[in-house]
């Protein structure tokens, strides 16, 4: 019994130095409201106790959980988020409050709106991201340099003949060739090279007219009279002439001087060289005429090429400039040099280009026409100021670039853009050398400035939608009756809506809104339903209410197409 009665009391000893314990404990930690704690301290809602100097972070849905290591909050699981501190006035305190999320006092906003001083920005606004965001993201950047600028312009060719080196061989007189020289295409031909023999019965009597005219001369050369000497030397020299003119040289009336004998076939020789691509010119005894082209002879010496150019390329074609072509199919890099000598006046409307003509040498007639060939351009457009193609955003009407101003802040900076040329933009107007651009992750930095730019201009229309907009309200009276406080999830939820004389507003289309923007690692937020009229100017419906915020609600009121306006309040989840 004894035995019992003392453990009984040893316990409830123990039980009360325990509870001794407990209260003494809460009195060292308890100092009274408002004032921070060694208990509030030991909890982590005091930064910077229990732990080493260095970066803060917490959880956005429950601010008071602060840790000094990245992480998910213990108890929504949600990313923890760095604490960004607030810039020094010099005097060893903040230069101003923080600023917070709506609906949810002294919690920051998330880094990539920023939370500290922008430096200066021309384009009126910068964005920050931490360092360790950046690394994240894969944002890079590169300083905007001066640079010499060659732009390369590259087409596929087709050889061509060129045309000002193009013969045709014609009779002069109508005849019968009797002998072939030149008897197939491809050949080539050089000045003075016999073609065919023809027998024309024209080219017969004009020898014997020239023959009778020499002997006539000879005889009456010594005659007293001089008009029959003079008369006799214009006969011959009339005959001589017809025979140049139709073709005969100057050898052949030799010959036919010195032998005084007609020649049935006389010889037409080639007054150009070339290679023969055409030929009408045949054995046995072809009749031919002045019409007929007997063959068509191209010096291949020199060739055109003709490539396309796309039509935003042209300004920087002009004649004179040199070109290179590559033989693709040739292992061993082979090259020409030529230059352009024309811009075809007309574009071709279903590819949108223009012919270029380029002029190159051909020895021993390595372009052969209807080859094709790669044709190069390299215009030097000087020392530039460049950055990289990938640094620049382009929307159509605007370019921009993200300019880093260190310290986490970006400048998205509008920038007028040059020549384009090895993967970098000439840059006219918006940049000076040494500003660092940024070329990898600059489309997630631009939707972060648009999220930016939402913010900052919530809330500020035009100054005519300003107008429309109060007049429209100051017609409207909306009353929330139902609920004062919402609950996450379905809430009924009713409206009197009145005019401005306080009239109800019958048989009208009422639409709620609620949005919740961007908050750290989570999206933007929205809701909305249509409500029904019950009666009266009153509205009834049900609405979803995701989480517990302060939302931001709009009321739109529409009868028929004409919006009577809209207003906005606030509703408070919790």
């Amino acid at each position: 019994m004894n035995f019992v009665k003392r453990s009984m009391f040893r316990r409830g000893l123990s039980g009360v130095v325990v509870l001794v314990a407990i209260v003494g404990m809460g009195l060292y930690f308890w100092k009274g409201p408002g004032k921070a704690t060694r208990f509030g301290q030991f909890l982590g809602s005091e930064p910077g106790h229990g732990r080493t100097e260095g970066e803060t972070y917490y959880c956005p849905m429950h601010t008071t959980y602060k840790s000094d290591k990245p992480g998910n909050c213990p108890i929504c699981s949600m990313k923890l988020v760095r604490l960004e501190k607030a810039p020094s006035n010099g005097q060893g305190k903040p230069a101003g409050n923080s600023p917070s999320m709506p609906g949810m006092p002294g919690m920051p906003m998330p880094s990539s709106v920023g939370s500290q001083a922008a430096p200066e920005s021309s384009s009126g606004h910068t964005i920050f991201v931490a360092p360790q965001r950046q690394q994240l993201i894969g944002v890079q950047s590169v300083p905007a340099a001066l640079r010499s600028l060659v732009k390369e312009i590259r087409t596929v060719g087709k050889v061509a003949y060129d045309e000002t080196k193009l013969t045709h061989i014609h009779t002069k007189v109508t005849g019968y060739i009797e002998q072939v020289f030149v008897d197939y295409v491809g050949k080539i031909v050089k000045i003075g090279d016999p073609l065919f023999t023809i027998y024309s019965p024209d080219l017969v009597s004009t020898q014997e007219e020239y023959l009778l005219a020499l002997r006539s001369r000879n005889t009456l050369k010594s005659s007293s009279f001089q008009w029959v000497s003079t008369g006799s030397e214009s006969l011959l020299e009339a005959a001589r002439q017809r025979l140049r003119l139709w073709d005969i040289t100057d050898d052949e009336i030799e010959t036919l001087e010195k032998e005084g004998k007609v020649k049935r076939a006389l010889t037409i020789y080639s007054a150009v060289s070339g290679i023969v691509t055409e030929r009408a010119a045949y054995h046995h005894g072809r009749f031919v005429n002045p019409e007929m082209d007997l063959y068509t002879l191209v010096d291949l010496s020199t060739v055109w090429v003709i490539g396309e150019v796309y039509e935003y390329e042209l300004p920087f074609v002009k004649v004179g400039q040199t070109a290179e072509i590559e033989f693709p199919y040739v292992p061993e890099k082979k090259s020409l040099r030529g230059k352009i000598t024309f811009t075809y006046p007309y574009l071709d409307p279903k590819s949108r280009t223009a012919k270029v003509r380029f002029e190159f040498a051909n020895p021993n007639f390595v372009l052969k026409p209807d080859m094709f060939l790669n044709v190069k351009l390299r215009i030097n457009l000087g020392e530039q100021l460049v950055v990289p193609e990938d640094a620049v955003l382009n929307t159509g009407s605007e370019q921009y670039v993200f300019v880093d101003k260190g310290d986490g802040y970006f400048e998205p900076r509008p920038v007028k853009l040059g020549a384009e040329a090895g993967g970098y933009y000439a840059i006219e107007s918006g940049l000076k050398a040494g500003d660092r651009v940024v070329t990898a992750a600059n489309f997630i930095l631009d939707s972060e400035s648009r999220l930016k730019g939402a913010f900052a201009n919530m809330g500020k229309p035009s100054g005519e939608e300003m107008r429309k907009s109060t007049a429209a309200t100051s017609n409207l009276k909306v009353d929330l009756v139902e609920p004062k406080v919402a609950k996450v999830g379905q809430n009924p939820i009713r409206l009197m809506i009145r005019d401005a004389s306080g009239n109800p507003i019958m048989d009208a289309e009422v639409e709620v809104t609620l949005f919740m923007p961007q908050m750290g690692s989570m999206a933007p937020m929205t809701s909305k339903a249509m409500l029904n009229h019950s009666g009266n100017g009153e509205y009834a419906g049900k609405i979803d209410v995701p989480m517990a915020w302060t939302w931001q609600a709009t009321i739109s009121v529409k009868k028929g197409d004409k919006l009577m306006g809209s207003v906005q309040t606030t509703l408070t989840a919790r």
